[in-house]
């Protein structure tokens, strides 16, 4: 099986200016998706006696995700020489990643593992992208990766406490969430791969149909209120504040073995709809 693991260069921190709304960014590097899909994809590699190929889109600075790649396990590792600036209609309206990564495969992999989303814009539309790009299949969001047979199964959490299970062709694109820890490398292997050689391929972005003239988050319409009709200041306030509304007042239970305060809780989670399975 080849595998190919997609690793973001994004900003760790990003400080907002309160006065102009001017962006300001601290260390830039890897999320723990990133290094989830990693993992995932090294395990996958071992299970199929399959390869490893670690890509990104940044700057020179980016090698040191891709060299810590190699150290790990990775067969190969590919950098465009692309960076994005730290800026709102960049992060929100940024597709040439997702073009940039699918460059550096010129033969589509089996599978295409990413972060499901990055820490700077956090829009999670880069895989989607890549996978449109590649023509492959997509399933976003996973949280456990297993093979059945020559297919791939992908767990991914859905709301209320479900599952769904996806059994997907070849290619595929999945992205990944945060949860599974990146394997310690040896130091013999650390210090091969700062020698390692990283392919590098430029970088020419296609002229854009349309230009982003700016984007401003959603602010959504005020919505009109009828106004408190309290007898006296101190009612009209509580009306305002909601105090006056019927509330389930809060169940003290115990003290209470641990069986029995582990039961109690499955019991609340059921009454609320967290007990389904699919």
């Amino acid at each position: 099986m080849r595998i190919a693991v997609a690793l973001s260069r994004s900003w760790q921190r990003v400080e907002v200016d309160p006065l102009t709304g001017a962006l300001g960014g601290g260390h830039r590097g890897e999320s723990a998706a990133e290094h989830a899909a990693l993992e995932h994809a090294l395990r996958l590699a071992e299970l199929t006696g399959g390869q490893v190929h670690a890509i990104t889109a940044g700057p020179a600075k980016a090698e040191e995700g891709l060299r810590e790649a190699l150290a790990v396990g990775a067969d190969r590792a590919t950098r465009v020489d692309l960076d994005t600036p730290l800026d709102p209609n960049a992060l929100a309206h940024n597709g040439s990643t997702a073009a940039a990564l699918a460059a550096a495969v010129p033969e589509t992999p089996d599978l295409v593992l990413c972060g499901d989303r990055s820490t700077d814009g956090g829009t999670g539309a880069t895989p989607a992208l890549l996978a449109a790009h590649l023509g492959a299949a997509q399933a976003l969001g996973a949280v456990h990766l297993e093979l059945d047979g020559d297919r791939l199964l992908v767990h991914r959490r859905l709301d209320r406490g479900a599952r769904e299970i996806l059994r997907l062709p070849s290619p595929a694109v999945v992205s990944v969430e945060g949860g599974l820890r990146l394997r310690r490398a040896a130091l013999p292997a650390v210090l091969a791969a700062q020698d390692a050689e990283i392919e590098l391929l430029p970088w020419t972005p296609a002229p854009g149909r349309a230009d982003v003239v700016s984007a401003r988050p959603r602010r959504p319409r005020a919505r009109e209120h009828p106004a408190p009709s309290g007898a006296s200041a101190h009612h009209r306030v509580l009306e305002l504040t909601g105090a006056l509304v019927e509330r389930t007042p809060p169940t003290v239970v115990g003290p209470l073995s641990a069986a029995e305060a582990a039961d109690e809780l499955l019991a609340y989670l059921r009454r609320h709809g967290y007990g389904a399975r699919p």
